[in-house]
């Protein structure tokens, strides 16, 4: 089979944050964070998506005192903020899975397609200021040039082979590190991590996580020869920065040259050789300049958590190795009546006590819904092991 090569460029997770638009006295706090909650909850439509927000037994973001939460949802979307600081403002919290789910439901929903850009408009309000305090740009390489992978690159950043420039060509990358997985650099962080840094970027293999994590994105993953991904994380002042300027965009084609200019300006990698730029750093420049809608990532979003499981029985479990000793040792039909036997003891012994399993109870709860979006016999013609 042959797989074309394209690059995609999109936004993963998303923090905001909600302040007032004047400050207010502190026994108002709390009455004025209830207004600017109804506010956002309205124009942003979410829980005429998802139903009600109920209070958060978890998931409340740091520092942060009190949240709201979608419960029994495969994927985390919170609100949080705290009784007594305005200051920390009401934070929004999307996780990749959740932000993705919100634009295609709200595709499904309206017939009007969803991106970041119209997002951050849509919810302008008078009642509050809304700024982003995280947003995580992609760059996604599908079947792209081999020298493309965190390995080789960290390996010739070490070299020194190749250089990381920002778009005034300077050397502003002092620091980069990498994960080693069994001798190989699965994840290439370049930039500081620390809590206070704005920018950094990592580059990995995406096929690989999504086929081990069993993603949101597996199918995705399975259909490709390879992935993969580079990922900007913007945060604070830049994060802030970047929110006036997606105000300013008017179209998806605008918000493709925007993510590729915003990941070029920080990050281009050089051959010290030629003195040019790298393949993978020319193939966003392109974007940057000749952008078209399909450069635009729009994932959809599928609960794959049950393939995990099943995925587990067929290869990890020994089930599959069981049936295949049975036949070896007493021939024709001895693994159908393992199975067999195994799924009267299912019947028998554990459904009865299955509804008593909390965890058990929990995970229908939460996945029930978005796997019912497809048959079963569907569903299991996702399953690749």
């Amino acid at each position: 089979m042959k797989y074309k090569s394209t690059v995609k460029v999109g936004i993963d997770e998303i923090t905001l944050v909600l302040f007032p638009n004047e400050k207010v006295p502190p026994d108002e706090w709390i009455i004025k964070a209830d207004e600017i909650l109804g506010r956002f909850i309205d124009l942003s439509k979410i829980e005429e998506l998802f139903g009600k927000m109920q209070e958060a037994q978890y998931g409340v973001q740091q520092g942060y005192s009190a949240g709201l939460t979608f419960e029994n949802k495969p994927w985390h979307m919170s609100i949080s903020w705290h009784e007594y600081l305005q200051t920390m403002g009401i934070c929004i919290k999307f996780s990749a899975y959740a932000w993705s789910v919100y634009q295609s439901t709200f595709f499904e929903r309206y017939g009007k397609r969803m991106n970041i850009a119209l997002f951050l408009k849509m919810i302008q309000s008078d009642f509050y200021i809304a700024r982003l305090s995280r947003i995580d740009m992609t760059a996604d390489y599908f079947n792209f040039h081999k020298c493309f992978n965190p390995n080789t690159i960290y390996q010739n950043l070490k070299s020194g082979s190749i250089i990381v420039k920002d778009y005034k060509n300077r050397s502003m990358i002092k620091t980069f590190n990498g994960v080693d997985k069994n001798g190989i650099i699965s994840t290439l962080y370049v930039g500081s991590r620390k809590s206070n840094t704005r920018c950094f970027t990592r580059i990995y293999d995406k096929k690989a996580e999504q086929i081990e994590t069993k993603g949101f994105r597996y199918e995705e993953a399975i259909n490709c020869k390879s992935w993969i991904r580079q990922e900007v994380v913007f945060k604070g002042t830049y994060a802030h920065q970047i929110t006036e300027e997606l105000l300013n965009i008017t179209d998806e084609k605008e918000l493709v040259q925007f993510i590729a200019h915003q990941i070029t300006d920080r990050y281009r990698f050089y051959d010290i050789q030629t003195k040019k730029e790298m393949k993978y750093t020319r193939a966003l420049l392109y974007i940057m300049n000749n952008a078209q809608f399909n450069h635009l990532s729009t994932a959809i979003a599928k609960d794959n958590d049950l393939k995990r499981s099943i995925i587990y029985l067929l290869k990890g479990s020994g089930l599959c190795p069981t049936f295949y000793k049975a036949f070896e040792v007493w021939g024709e039909g001895a693994d159908k009546e393992i199975a067999n036997y195994l799924f009267e003891y299912y019947e028998k012994f554990y459904i009865p006590e299955a509804n008593q399993k909390k965890e058990i109870k929990s995970w229908i709860k939460k996945h029930r819904s978005t796997l019912r979006q497809q048959t079963i016999t569907e569903y299991l013609k996702g399953v690749c092991v």
